[in-house]
């Protein structure tokens, strides 16, 4: 059955309306790298043109014709990078997605976000999906608000930092003053930020940028200002932020379920969140340099994090949520388990795991290690591969192994990069040669 695709990252529901210029960068590169869900015949509707020499790769690939992909960029996202409701099911997307399905049935929509205009736009093309009506009520984003993933998380017992929301920089004030004698350090979340943009560590020891947040701040608890750090980490829509007692961490991973049509829940995948020290030293924050699947968690620890985050994925089931979610977390220093936050959408692992088992079959995991590599200095896709195969490292189908150019950015001169390989020294030795490229 062909499908919709729908690359709504960077909406309101996940990052807010007030969008940076670097969220909206990471919106655009979010609809590159999601092509690769891409199967034959499916329409990809995308804020941004999706380049046909990516189109060619993916196809090739994957081993379908990309010339039945179809792409419909609506007039209103370009600018803007970011599919929103409005443009979504707009008379004039909803007329131009018609006129294409209206050749094949049935169809079904796949949307990285399950909002509110991507459940009218179901209505409109009349391709009912079970959940819609879940949707329609702006449930999915109980699923991605930091604050409700406590007052959820909490309802069904899982491990989590203590911490609270708070609506003031009074209420601020006091859950920074109660929380920061746990470990000596406190983080700060915006609401709906996403991928750690929104975060910042406030701590009373000299330190290193921590996982986590955009910033590590040394402060002196004695003369901290909450109005300033209120006025920073708030925006004009989200009037929010959690505090939580931050913990060092031994192991950063995420649990990636989908919750299917029928209700039935399936686990999909795990892996570790990857970051690394910046060459500039005076950066503040560290530079996430990609995802490995599996994780490396032992049998033990990730039983045990399954059968937590089960309960929470239940609990979205019978709220009514159907899709994928993800959840992320941490053992820490300590070896406590504890939760940070959900996403109910696509993860930054989701294009990964597909691609793994569409190449590798559904049981890759037994036997390769997956890990995605950003930022590789090589100016275009083309580059990419040509230098891959001059040195001997593009993905070879009979062998299953080596390295696949997901998507590049030309303005910055790079290309994210996944690489498949037997082990985790092997794939390290080729992470190694795509970062000595930088």
């Amino acid at each position: 059955m062909p499908r919709i695709l729908i690359m709504n990252a960077g909406t309101a529901q996940m990052s807010g309306t007030d969008l940076t210029a670097i969220q909206l960068t990471l919106a655009a590169k979010s609809a590159w790298r999601s092509v690769w869900f891409a199967q034959e015949g499916d329409l990809i509707v995308s804020p941004v043109a999706i380049p046909t020499e990516l189109l060619a790769l993916v196809g090739s690939t994957l081993k379908f014709d990309p010339s039945t992909l179809s792409v419909l960029v609506p007039e209103s996202a370009r600018e803007a990078t970011a599919l929103s409701d409005s443009t979504l099911h707009s008379d004039t997307t909803v007329e131009r997605i018609y006129r294409h399905i209206r050749r094949t049935t049935p169809w079904r929509i796949c949307a990285c976000y399950p909002t509110e205009g991507v459940a009218r736009l179901s209505a409109a093309l009349g391709i009912p999906q079970n959940g819609d009506d879940f949707t329609l009520q702006r449930g999915p984003d109980l699923l991605n608000r930091k604050s409700h993933f406590r007052q959820l998380a909490t309802s069904v017992a899982i491990p989590m930092p203590n911490g609270c929301a708070t609506t003031s920089p009074d209420e601020l004030f006091r859950a920074v003053a109660s929380l920061r004698s746990e470990t000596g350090s406190v983080i700060v979340k915006l609401d709906n930020g996403a991928g750690g943009l929104g975060n910042v560590i406030l701590t009373s020891k000299e330190s290193d940028p921590l996982p986590g947040a955009r910033e590590t701040r040394q402060v002196l608890w004695s003369s901290f200002d909450p109005n300033a750090v209120w006025a920073e980490m708030t925006t004009p829509s989200c009037r929010t932020a959690v505090v939580e007692s931050y913990h060092l961490a031994r192991s950063i991973f995420y649990l990636e379920f989908e919750i299917e049509a029928n209700g039935s829940i399936a686990y999909v995948n795990s892996g570790n969140i990857r970051l690394r020290r910046s060459k500039d030293r005076s950066e503040r924050a560290l530079v996430w340099t990609g995802l490995e699947l599996p994780s490396d968690l032992s049998n033990q620890q990730c039983l045990t994090a399954r059968a937590h985050a089960y309960r929470f994925v239940e609990l979205a089931r019978i709220l009514g949520y159907r899709g994928m979610i993800n959840i992320d977390g941490i053992f820490a220093t300590d070896e406590r388990l504890l939760f940070n936050e959900a996403n109910g959408r696509w993860g930054g692992g989701s294009v990964l795991h597909s691609i793994a088992t569409r190449l590798l079959g559904p049981d890759y995991s037994d036997s390769y290690v997956i890990s995605s590599v950003r930022n590789v200095r090589l100016s275009s896709l083309q580059t990419a591969i040509d230098h891959f195969a001059n040195e001997g490292c593009l993905f070879d189908s009979p062998r299953k192994e080596r390295v696949i150019p997901l998507a590049a950015d030309q303005d910055a001169g790079t290309v994210e990069c996944l690489v498949i390989a037997r082990s985790r020294p092997a794939a390290r030795d080729l992470e190694d040669r795509l970062l000595r490229m930088a």
